[in-house]
């Protein structure tokens, strides 16, 4: 069993014949809790067959009846399995309504498969259909953004129903959160069981083969009971990247370092990139990913707080071109995240603290709730109690994913997530990436911040006290006095946000309220010239 609990319906969906009324009652009967057939509650509603509701009243009025019943059933919050139709949540604004009140996890199986499974019982939109497996395939084609939209796909071609049922009670006992960005619909996991469930998602891509990248650190704590996993479903897993770990090395000869590890290993456009690691490997490996072929898959399974909350989410993958951070990059959305917070007892102090800093800078733009939690909680958060953990990375990934699926491409709302981090990459990189750590860089960054948006009038003097407070019972530096301002306002140019002379900075209002604001680059470096010894009050 999970260590998550129960708390919503689920919704098993996905094409006829892909097992959800075998599937379904298992599942209820493993989780203890009711079974509702969808079919069969429309045909007690309607008094007749779901054949002769299309037959004598047509596929609109059965589809208006279908999305009735389900609305009244998703009034109940209580937990429960509904096996769903084929075409039940192809209706938009019922998936945007089902995605809100139950957890979706949908079935696949191949059109083949599908036809074997059919042919002994009569489905309306498959009868007289002259040729079934592309009748099939033409459904699935039209339906595939309905079915995408789900929290978990799992596969059920040649699977036992009972360990179909179990690894699906595992995935409704987890959290998992959507990212509907323009190119690609996937759902970032968490887990307690990693390999399991990557092992799943694979299953669901069908790789022609897999290349793990990962770290030195990370493959001598993470890698083996992944690869152990994949080699005993017989997944094709090839050659094992190990790069070097730290800031300094997200240099093009990482980079290189995959593409001929891909390159060597016969990868094709089918294959998958599994990285295994925190921001630089996922940073590196998803860039690697982005321009292999013109662009191959990948999954990130980010190891580190940091990685967590911020770097495996979102589809930015970057590397430094020297002191110019995140300089050269794509847009590249991985597959799917897979997250084991279990993953953060293995982190340096060090390193699980600066990942603190990127949950702070979730919160203070989005979620004050979880800047309250954090202040009231900060010893249990030093101490990395799993359950306060696993909060702050739900949280924080909830506002990630939510803000990228409405901007994936940072154009506007997006760049919010880069509170803190204009000045903060800046005092990295003169730090030439090892004196201070990415998140130790944003805190400072945050502090810059505020401090500007104070003279301007745009912080409140209690939304930055809050801040600066909460950074440094975390054990987060705020000593900008104390840094090389001068240097870092030099590099302030190479900021990716940078148009022209000016900079878009992210200014925080209140507690949980950001905005974007377009400043002079020479007013920035003026004012921090001026103001650079000055404290919060």
């Amino acid at each position: 069993m999970s260590h998550f609990t129960i708390r919503q319906p689920l919704l098993l969906g996905g094409f006829m014949g892909t097992g959800k009324s075998t599937v379904g009652p298992l599942v209820a009967a493993q989780a203890n809790t009711p079974f509702v057939d969808l079919d069969a509650a429309i045909e007690a509603n309607a008094g007749k067959s779901i054949a002769n509701l299309f037959s004598e009243d047509g596929e609109p009025a059965f589809r208006n009846l279908e999305a009735a019943t389900l609305r009244s059933l998703l009034d109940d919050p209580s937990p429960r399995v509904i096996a769903l139709g084929g075409g039940t949540l192809v209706n938009p604004s019922l998936r945007e309504l089902a995605l809100q009140k139950a957890r979706i996890i949908n079935l696949v199986a191949q059109p083949e498969t599908i036809a074997n499974r059919v042919q002994a019982h009569r489905r309306p939109l498959l009868d007289n259909a002259p040729n079934i497996i592309h009748r099939i395939q033409q459904l699935l084609t039209a339906r595939s953004q309905a079915y995408n939209d789900a929290h978990a796909l799992f596969r059920t071609d040649h699977r036992d129903p009972v360990d179909i049922a179990s690894a699906i009670l595992a995935a409704w006992q987890d959290t998992s959160l959507l990212v509907r960005a323009t190119s690609s619909t996937y759902a970032a996991r968490i887990t307690r069981n990693a390999p399991h469930a990557v092992v799943e998602l694979t299953h669901i891509l069908r790789p022609s083969s897999v290349f793990v990248v990962t770290d030195d650190n990370v493959h001598k704590l993470h890698t083996q009971p992944i690869l152990d996993a994949f080699r005993a479903t017989n997944v094709p897993v090839g050659e094992v990247v190990v790069l070097t770990p730290g800031e300094v090395h997200k240099q093009w000869p990482a980079v290189q370092q995959i593409l001929e590890a891909l390159l060597a290993g016969g990868a094709d456009r089918n294959s998958l990139l599994v990285a295994i690691g925190g921001g630089v490997v996922s940073d590196i490996a998803g860039f690697a990913a982005a321009v292999f072929l013109r662009g191959i898959r990948w999954i990130a399974m980010p190891t580190t707080l940091l990685s967590m909350v911020d770097a495996a989410v979102g589809g930015k993958t970057a590397v430094d071109l020297g002191l110019a951070k995140n300089s050269v990059g794509a847009f590249h959305q991985p597959s799917g995240v897979i997250i084991n917070p279990a993953y953060t007892l293995t982190e340096s102090t060090r390193t699980y603290i600066s990942g603190l800093a990127e949950v702070v800078k979730s919160g203070a733009i989005a979620d004050s709730e979880l800047i309250r939690i954090m202040a009231e909680h900060p010893q249990r958060i030093l101490d990395r109690d799993l359950d306060l953990v696993d909060e702050m990375i739900t949280r924080s990934l909830h506002v990630k994913t939510s803000i990228v699926s409405r901007d994936e491409r940072e154009s506007g709302e997006r760049m919010l997530l880069n509170f803190g981090h204009t000045i903060g990459h800046a005092l990295e990189a003169t730090g030439n990436y090892s004196r201070l750590t990415h998140g130790e860089a944003v805190a400072l960054g945050m502090i810059a911040i505020l401090r500007f948006g104070l003279a301007r009038g745009v912080t409140s003097a209690e939304a930055a006290g809050r801040i600066e407070a909460l950074l440094v019972r975390l054990g987060l530096p705020t000593r900008l006095e104390d840094e090389p301002l001068e240097q870092a306002l030099a590099l302030l140019g190479h900021d990716k946000k940078r148009v022209a002379s000016s900079l878009r900075l992210v200014l925080l209002e209140e507690v949980g309220r950001a905005r974007i604001e377009l400043e002079r680059l020479d007013d920035v470096r003026v004012f921090f010239a001026a103001n650079a010894t000055k404290r919060i009050e």
